[in-house]
């Protein structure tokens, strides 16, 4: 087995360490890996472009906060509509003594002025109870919304109102003593 001089060993990597063409590579290395740290450190100062990305992300954030709003004030103001409409409908046939028709005709107009054609959706019920001298009404659409991106989403809008015949009656009906 072969054992190096080792005063002769390092004398021999001395001079080839300090052959020009190593040298060149090794500056050249040292230039490149200290301009890419520098560019790096640049970077990390310079904030051109930072209002473009913060648009970027931020942006579509915003807008689907947005029409979240739009969709929840949408399916409220449907639920406030409808409930307002059954109860003026079932108010209007109690105090006619029991008329369905005109109830439900004033429950359709109140729909179709404050929804537009989406009131055509609607179904709407309306009944007089002699039984109990009442008239019950309910409004009820279950239909699918669709919005982009997101597909259908069910809007589910319910409202019930129970009215007492409009007149005075000597007594409780039959059979409730």
């Amino acid at each position: 087995m072969r054992t190096l001089n080792c005063k002769a060993f390092v004398r021999s990597m001395n001079q080839l360490a300090n052959c020009p063409i190593n040298q060149v590579r090794t500056q050249r290395n040292f230039h490149l890996a200290h301009r890419l740290i520098g560019r790096l450190v640049h970077c990390h100062d310079d904030e051109r472009g930072q209002d473009l990305v913060e648009w970027t992300v931020g942006l579509p954030v915003f807008l689907i906060l947005c029409a979240g709003i739009v969709f929840y004030a949408w399916m409220w103001w449907n639920q406030v509509v409808a409930a307002a409409a059954v109860h003026d409908g079932t108010y209007l046939a109690a105090m006619r003594g029991g008329d369905t028709g005109a109830g439900y005709a004033r429950t359709q107009r109140m729909l179709r002025s404050a929804v537009g054609g989406f009131a055509s959706s609607y179904s709407i019920t309306l009944g007089s109870d002699t039984a109990r001298r009442s008239v019950s009404g309910s409004v009820r659409n279950s239909s699918l919304f669709s919005l982009p991106y997101l597909g259908a989403l069910p809007l589910n809008i319910q409202a019930q109102s129970f009215q007492r015949l409009e007149q005075f009656y000597g007594g409780p009906p039959q059979g409730w003593w």
